[in-house]
């Protein structure tokens, strides 16, 4: 069997946004979850598979709070040599009935995405990229302590089949990933007053529309006893188009992992580039939901500033 529908999920307070519909990091979440349910040959693999890209995420719409909705997925590529799989999802809503108790055929996509997972503890990370301080020059940078919550555990790389030796480490999966970046966001745009004053006396929003070329890029050992709680650094490139309507963010999210030198007691440090992403941001009339690019002057200004 190569497609699934999942159970039927409900939206809870604890899904949404300021907003009162789906927050842009739980469509990732709830992906993860429907994908429990794809077909398997072994149960016992369920627990090996993390999803390590998204691509090709439209948010299209959105559930709102206390409705319904069911998760599909389409298998488009398995890879045995590369243990990994690239399913087609999707986020629909549940069939209604007309006035005269007929099933109402038409099906609302609320967000749809490419999304890969691989399988623990045979996945091998990114090769490491260039996030020298050249580069950086490019990127606006914040960081944010990072806690325990925020990881999840996998099966290290190994090619030890005894259970009894398989070493437990850590990662940030994609929808951590993805809160960081929020965080950056609302930064940029000068931080949760400046969002509820540009929404009550502005009359505007700024929503997700689109996420692309979200990686996972390390998945080796993080250590937890040393690196829980320590800062990711996220680097974010702002690109503003058609007047500040629309604003491109390319970003990445990294840390300073301690690396063993045998030439000194205590381990050295090095920047790995643990996640990236970009992501589309387009700027709503709070009223008609419609993209807008009549903005206050001081956005305007904040846009072109950080732009540069």
């Amino acid at each position: 069997t190569t497609s699934f529908t999942s159970p039927k999920f409900r939206v809870y307070i604890e899904d949404t946004d300021a907003y009162q519909v789906m927050y842009n990091s739980n469509y990732a979440r709830q992906y993860e979850r429907a994908l429990i349910h794809a077909p398997r040959d072994d149960d016992a693999k369920r627990k090996q598979w993390v999803m390590t890209a998204i691509t090709n995420q439209k948010f299209r719409s959105s559930p709102t709070l206390g409705s319904e909705y069911v998760v599909t997925g389409q298998l488009v590529e398995r890879s045995g040599a590369d243990n990994t799989e690239v399913w087609q999802m999707e986020m629909v809503s549940l069939p209604t009935n007309d006035s005269d108790g007929n099933a109402d055929e038409v099906v609302i996509v609320y967000n749809a995405a490419m999304v890969t997972l691989s399988s623990t503890p045979h996945v091998l990370s990114s090769p490491d990229e260039d996030v020298s301080t050249s580069s950086s020059e490019l990127y606006h940078t914040q960081s944010f302590p990072c806690y325990p919550d925020e990881f999840d555990m996998h099966l290290q790389t190994t090619t030890s089949t005894d259970t009894r030796t398989q070493q437990y480490a850590y990662h940030i999966p994609i929808r951590s990933v993805t809160n960081f970046f929020e965080r950056h966001r609302t930064i940029y745009l000068g931080g949760p007053d400046k969002l509820r004053k540009l929404q009550q006396e502005d009359g505007i929003l700024f929503v997700i529309t689109a996420m692309d070329d979200g990686e996972i890029c390390w998945l080796d050992a993080i250590d937890g006893a040393n690196h829980l709680g320590r800062d990711v650094i996220v680097e974010t490139k702002f690109v503003a188009k058609r007047r500040g309507m629309v604003v491109e963010c390319y970003h990445r999210l990294l840390m300073d992992i301690d690396i063993d030198d045998d030439d000194h007691d205590s381990p050295s440090k090095s920047r790995k580039l643990l996640a990236k992403a970009t992501m589309t941001m387009m700027a709503l009339n709070k009223d008609t939901y419609r993209p807008t690019s009549n903005l206050p002057q001081w956005l305007m200004d904040l846009i072109s500033s950080v732009s540069q």
